[in-house]
């Protein structure tokens, strides 16, 4: 009986730390974030107009040819290698390829409505 008691307190400790982990990682994230917006106001409104100006944050970003994304972000590549990893995530979007139109009819999806989850 012991032993068992004693896993459990192992158990609970384990995922109180894991708990406290996350929310010392999001406070970290927070504080940095905080200071990035600190030191951005010490730096001259003329220099930050140019720079949000170069950094294009109003031009959509692109996906694939024809698959524009949302406006207001930095585009980074990734490298097709990643997707080998064992940890690699897949899109849950469906993305058809090609020019895309407005008056163009939406592709047949043949996959059961059922499969959703």
């Amino acid at each position: 009986i012991d032993i068992g008691f004693l896993n459990i307190l192992i158990a609970q400790l384990a995922l109180a730390y894991e708990t406290l982990r996350k929310d010392t990682e999001g406070y970290a994230n927070m504080n940095r974030g905080f200071n990035c917006i600190e030191i951005e106001s010490f730096i001259p409104q003329k220099w930050r107009i140019s720079l949000f100006e170069k950094l294009e944050f109003d031009a959509p970003l692109e996906f694939d040819q024809g698959d524009e994304g949302p406006a207001g972000g930095i585009q980074e590549l990734v490298p097709a290698s990643q997707r080998n990893h064992p940890r690699y995530v897949p899109d849950r979007i469906l993305r058809y390829t090609g020019v895309a139109s407005g008056l163009d009819p939406w592709p047949k999806d043949d996959a059961d409505p059922g499969d959703n989850f």
